[in-house]
């Protein structure tokens, strides 16, 4: 009978080295790839949220033949205003009709003291918890990954006065215009030269310089700290903090202001004197941030976009193309974007 021997087989230490060394690579191969899929993805549901509320923003003209306002205000500046926001107006075209109903039923009480229910009431009037604090899905950026309530006092050192301190994060403030004096986003007439402003109710019939060459509504990535610089700031769907400051404002509008350049950051803090970057448009999406335009479009615009301002280059030549995206009715030449 021949004889038979076993043979047994294996890898050598090499071999298994070697295919733990491919795998690896591989592994660091795809991991990027991934990675960038997902923020496509991302980016992707950024976008279509902006077409969400531009759609919203377009039904509710249809209905009213106007935008909703900027926010409510007291135009005499003596900070009585009730503070509610475009974000809260159009709820019931983004088919949040349950979460507008609750909000007309809480109670409250006016700016002047006196119990008052729904709108009536002050923004921050209400017992806490409520109904403020429900995260929108469609006012959130899937990319940003902060906490779901905006929580005083605020990063810049803005604290809001009155019952409710928290309020539903959203990254998507509306633009008020391209200029900023003093405390607020202004023009001649004191009122923002964009889209949304105090008590502002503007017709599609004012955007002279057409609705596909106007900003409605931009991004803002959550306040950070990154190596030093400042970015981002604190949004809310709901309103504004007050009527005396831009650090107030800024919780519900933005500006496109040459100071304050798409995705730039600060090495100086913010406060509620300086509040550069929080009143500005800045996104975590890589190299600029999503716009709504006035037709309902939705741009990725550059953060290399030309900016800068209005008297730093003769009128009508391209320079400050970032600030004439912002204004409804300045009736210059856009350059490229």
């Amino acid at each position: 009978m021949p004889y038979s021997k076993s043979i047994r087989h294996g890898f050598t230490l090499i071999e298994l080295l070697v295919v733990i060394a491919i795998i690896a690579v591989l592994v660091a191969l795809l991991l990027p790839a991934v990675q960038q899929a997902r923020e496509a993805a991302r980016r992707s549901q950024c976008k279509n949220n902006l077409k969400q509320i531009g759609l919203a923003l377009h039904n509710y003209h249809d209905s009213m033949n106007t935008l909703p306002f900027g926010w409510v205000g007291d135009p005499t500046g003596s900070n009585r205003g009730n503070r509610w926001g475009w974000g809260v107006m159009i709820l019931p075209y983004l088919d949040q009709p349950a979460l507008y109903n609750g909000l007309t039923a809480i109670t409250g009480t006016s700016a002047s003291g006196n119990p008052a229910v729904g709108f009536s009431a002050t923004l921050n009037s209400f017992a806490m918890p409520n109904i403020l604090q429900t995260p929108v899905p469609v006012y959130r950026c899937p990319s940003d990954t902060a906490v779901s309530v905006v929580i005083s006092p605020l990063k810049n050192g803005y604290s809001f006065t009155g019952n409710t301190t928290q309020f539903g994060r959203s990254n998507y403030p509306g633009v008020s215009g391209s200029i900023v004096t003093g405390t607020i986003p202004t023009s001649a007439n004191g009122t923002g030269n964009g889209a949304f402003s105090q008590n502002s109710k503007r017709s599609f019939r004012d955007f002279a310089d057409g609705l596909s060459n106007t900003f409605l509504v931009g991004e803002r990535r959550s306040p950070a700290v990154v190596g030093g610089l400042y970015f981002g700031g604190d949004t809310i769907w709901a309103g504004v903090g007050d009527e005396g400051s831009v650090a107030a404002f800024s919780l519900h509008v933005g500006d496109c202001a040459p100071g304050d350049p798409l995705n730039s950051p600060t090495g100086i803090a913010p406060t509620t004197s300086n509040f550069l970057p929080y009143s500005g448009f800045n996104s975590m999406h890589v190299g600029g941030g999503h716009f709504l335009l006035g037709d309902g479009s939705v741009r990725f615009i550059s953060e290399n976009i030309a900016s800068g301002p209005n008297g730093s280059n003769p009128p009508n030549q391209a320079g400050f193309t970032y600030q004439n995206l912002a204004a409804l009715n300045d009736g210059l030449i856009l350059g490229e974007f």
